[in-house]
């Protein structure tokens, strides 16, 4: 009877969900957590009665509408880093990030950046700022927003993809390889890792090449 008891006492999880959540890597368990709000986001409105579902429909169109607007900047920066407008593209990016900064609710416009990699938009726009520095080759800055990315968000891998980069630019291979096997540790693809890696140190030793 006393060991019946003592079970009974053992604090079991009521869903192994968590459980499982704690045992996976950060972009599996962003994944799993995007892809559940969206089946469930779904589920709800096929078996919601049809005036209901048109009426929550209604409200996330809404919700989405007023979202692009406030975040217009992050989406015309954008639109500046796919046409190398680096400069634009840095200031918008930089507007953004104090915007997200100053609002209460930024938790909110998660729907804006979703990644498996970070759920954190501060952290994600210091990431995009530093990508663009990098495009116009100013390395300084791009390794400071970096560190500053990864002092909002020390588990994010990106920004280590990154600084593996600037390394293999600045012919430092030990460094390169070690932002980057940071990055796998962390979550990041070590497929994609072992190809930008190989790519960035081949484009410096051809750029030397050329000097």
């Amino acid at each position: 009877m006393k060991g019946a008891q003592a079970l009974l006492t053992i604090p079991y999880p009521l869903s192994p969900i968590p459980f499982l959540l704690e045992l996976m890597k950060r972009p599996q368990r962003y994944f799993f957590i995007i892809m559940t709000v969206m089946v469930g986001v779904y589920l709800l409105l096929t078996r919601l009665p049809p005036l209901a579902a048109m009426v929550l429909l209604s409200v996330l169109v809404i919700f989405g509408l007023v979202l692009v607007v406030w975040g217009r900047d992050l989406l015309i920066a954008r639109r500046h880093s796919k046409r190398r407008q680096w400069s634009q593209a840095i200031a918008r990016y930089e507007r953004f990030e104090k915007k997200l900064l100053a609002t209460r609710w930024s938790r909110l416009t998660v729907a804006l950046y979703p990644s498996i990699y970070s759920l954190d938009g501060v952290a994600i726009a210091r990431n995009n700022i530093a990508q663009n520095f990098i495009g116009a080759e100013d390395l300084d800055q791009a390794v400071k927003w970096l560190r500053a990315a990864l002092q909002r968000d020390p588990l994010y891998p990106v920004p280590y993809v990154n600084l593996s980069i600037i390394a293999a630019m600045r012919h430092d291979e030990t460094l390169a390889k070690r932002d980057m096997t940071k990055a796998v540790q962390l979550g990041f693809n070590p497929t994609a890792a072992a190809r930008i890696l190989r790519r960035a140190i081949a484009a410096a030793a051809k750029e030397a090449g050329r000097g």
